[in-house]
C-alpha cells in the first residue's frame, strides 16, 4: 500500500492519516516498514536495530505565573523570572534523581519568554520544554516530576492558589516510541545482507531523537514496524571526515549533502526486497529527512 505521509518533523502526520480512516479507507496492514537517510552512514550503506529505536517524544508547556510590579519594589511581587530559573535548575534532578539511571530519559527547556522591560518584573513566564523516554513509566514519572517541580517552586515563593503554574502536555505534538519488531528486523536484515552485502549492512544503538512513523502500529504495537537508516553521504568524503575524526553536517542543517545517486538507489532496493505479489512501495518526503514506508496488506 502506497502512503504520502504528510508533517512528518512536525510529528503529526502519521495520527492525522489515522484519524482520516486511513485503515478503514484502504485496509490495516499486516506490517509496515519505513527508512530514514541519515548523515552518519555513506552512500550505499544501511543500519538497523531491534526493539526500541526511537524516543517517545512529548511537548511540555509550563506557565509559571506570579504577582508582577515594579522592579524596585520587589517584596510587593512574586517574581515568575525567579521561579522560573528555580523551575529549570530543579528540572534537571528529574531525569538524575526520579528515573531509572538503567532507562534513558531527556528533558529539555527549548523556549522562554517572560517580561517586556528591564524595570518591570511580569506577571508570567512562558515555557516550551520536550521530553524523551523509551517506556511509559519513565515517560509518566517526567510529567509528574514537571507538574510536582512546577506546584513545589510556586508554593515556596508563596505564590496563592489562584496563581498556580499552568503544566499543559500538548498531546497533537507528542509521538509514542518507534519500537522494531525484533521478528521483523530480523526478516529485513536477512534480506539486506543478501542485496547488499554483510560489509555493508551495519547496527544501529537507539537514540533519544523521535519519529511518528511509529504511530502506524497502532497501541501496544498491534500492528509490527519497522524502520531502517539509509546511509546518504559519499563515501569518500564520509571516509575523510571520519579520519579526521570529524562529522559530516546533519540532515536538519543548511550544509546536508546527501549523495542522490547511491543513497535513492539502495533505499529503493531496501525497501522492494520485502515486497511479495500483494506489497507496494511507498515513499515520503518532507524537506531534507525522505521516510520511505511499505505496508504489507
Amino acid at each position: 500500500m502506497l502512503v504520502g505521509q504528510p508533517s512528518e518533523e512536525r510529528i503529526d502526520g502519521a495520527r492525522a492519516m489515522l484519524a482520516d480512516h486511513l485503515y478503514e479507507r484502504f485496509g490495516t496492514p499486516d506490517w509496515a516498514i519505513a527508512l530514514h537517510d541519515t548523515e552518519t552512514r555513506a552512500a550505499g550503506t544501511v543500519s538497523l536495530t531491534s526493539g526500541p529505536a526511537l524516543a517517545s517524544s512529548t511537548s511540555v508547556d509550563v506557565t509559571m505565573r506570579g504577582v508582577g510590579g515594579h522592579g524596585a519594589f520587589p517584596q510587593f511581587t512574586k517574581d515568575p523570572i525567579v521561579m522560573a530559573a528555580e523551575f529549570i535548575v530543579q528540572l534537571q534532578t528529574i531525569v538524575s534523581r526520579e528515573t531509572t539511571p538503567t532507562d534513558p530519559a531527556v528533558v529539555t527547556v527549548g523556549d522562554i519568554h517572560g517580561g517586556t522591560k528591564r524595570n518591570v518584573i511580569p506577571n508570567e513566564v512562558k515555557m516550551e520544554l520536550s521530553t524523551r523516554a523509551f517506556t511509559d513509566e519513565t515517560r509518566q514519572t517526567i510529567l509528574d516530576g514537571i507538574r510536582q517541580t512546577a506546584h513545589g517552586v510556586a508554593v515556596s515563593a508563596g505564590v496563592p492558589e489562584n496563581r498556580a503554574p499552568i503544566v499543559t502536555v500538548i498531546e497533537n505534538e507528542s509521538t509514542p516510541v518507534l519500537y522494531d519488531d525484533p521478528a521483523l528486523a530480523t526478516r529485513v536484515r536477512t534480506a539486506l545482507v543478501k542485496a547488499l552485502g554483510p560489509r555493508n549492512v551495519f547496527d544501529q544503538v537507539s537514540v533519544m531523537g523521535s519519529e511518528d512513523f511509529g504511530i502506524f502500529g497502532l497501541a501496544n504495537y498491534k500492528i509490527p514496524t519497522f524502520m531502517f537508516w539509509l546511509g546518504a553521504m559519499d563515501p569518500v568524503k564520509f571516509a575523510a571526515a571520519q579520519a579526521a575524526g570529524k562529522t559530516v553536517p546533519g540532515v536538519h542543517t543548511s550544509r546536508f549533502e546527501p549523495l542522490p545517486e547511491p543513497t535513492l538507489r539502495t533505499g529503493v532496493t531496501g525497501m522492494g526486497l520485502h515486497r511479495d505479489r500483494s506489497a507496494a512501495e511507498a515513499v515520503n518526503c518532507a524537506g531534507t529527512t525522505s521516510t520511505s514506508t511499505e505496508f504489507a496488506p
